[in-house]
């Protein structure tokens, strides 16, 4: 049987692109071993999502200065405005 793995929601934002509103959740592990961003529309029909170590987020963070969720936030509108999602 597979274990539940919850998650904490530290911060969620409204994102909108091409006539569509998103909701983002940034999330960490309980058992702090991972993060992830959530994205999914109004309607539910389309989600994506990210996951990420904290060593590799400490590791984004030392060689641009910025927080990873910051680098991951922008994937996700890119892949928006692409049509990818």
């Amino acid at each position: 049987m597979t274990d539940v793995i919850a998650f904490d929601i530290y911060r969620t934002e409204t994102l909108t692109l091409n006539a569509d509103k998103y909701v983002v959740r940034f999330a960490k592990r309980k058992d702090g071993e991972e993060y992830a961003l959530f994205a999914v529309n109004e309607t539910g029909t389309k989600s994506w999502r990210c996951f990420y170590s904290p060593e590799v987020a400490a590791d984004f963070k030392r060689s641009t200065g910025k927080a990873l969720e910051t680098g991951v936030y922008s994937v996700l509108k890119h892949d928006i405005e692409r049509g990818i999602i």
